[in-house]
């Protein structure tokens, strides 16, 4: 079986702080699309999340380039951290728009869309604590990711079924374009993190 033991486990340290972001970034959108007062103050703690993710995705760079042995191959380290930050990118995004769209009124889809991003967030936090010890929790591991899919799979028919409310017919043009844009910005972040979900399965095949 693959060990681990003794050989950089910090860098799994990074994985966890920026999965830790995600978390937080996907629980400030939900509470901004359950109350939109709260949106400048979010958008702060969100924007300073954004730079943090950024920060750590350097250092792990950085000590790719500076260390030998590291817990498994480098390549997938990059990987995986390249797709988390780009996860948190997108929450940042999502807000961006809602801020520049001037949204005065939230949707029940927006609101369903970023809790089903608050229950991923929870999944990441569960993969990247269990990633440690990976021969030990390959079946966990996998049920994990597995979790990732199904969510994504909601977010897909959230999104779906707001766009045939929006597209009937009686929604004012201006508010259709808003919001097609912030739900495709839901929609594209469950995509980003299956797709993380699916770069965890592989290294867990690779490794376990």
């Amino acid at each position: 079986m693959f060990s681990i033991s003794n050989k950089h486990e910090e860098f799994f340290d990074y994985l966890i702080t920026n999965a830790n972001s995600f978390k937080r970034g996907a629980i400030i959108a939900y509470e901004a699309m359950n109350d939109l007062t709260v949106l400048p103050e979010r958008m702060k703690e969100i924007t300073e999340l954004e730079h943090n993710a950024d920060k750590t995705n350097l250092d792990v760079m950085v000590q790719l380039a500076r260390i030998f042995i590291t817990p498994i191959d480098r390549e997938d380290f990059y990987n995986l951290t390249c797709s988390l930050e780009e996860c948190i990118d997108n929450l940042h995004g999502f807000l961006m728009r809602v801020d520049m769209y001037h949204i005065e009124k939230t949707t029940p889809a927006a609101v369903e869309g970023t809790k089903v991003l608050v229950n991923m967030g929870d999944e990441l936090n569960a993969i990247f604590e269990l990633l440690k010890n990976i021969d030990k929790n390959q079946a966990e591991l996998m049920h994990h990711a597995e979790r990732l899919n199904r969510m994504e799979t909601e977010v897909d028919k959230i999104y779906r079924q707001e766009m045939s409310r929006l597209f009937m017919g009686d929604v004012p043009l201006l508010d259709v374009m808003r919001w097609k844009d912030i739900m495709g910005a839901i929609e594209e972040t469950s995509d980003k993190v299956e797709a993380l979900g699916n770069l965890i399965k592989g290294v867990i095949m690779k490794y376990a």
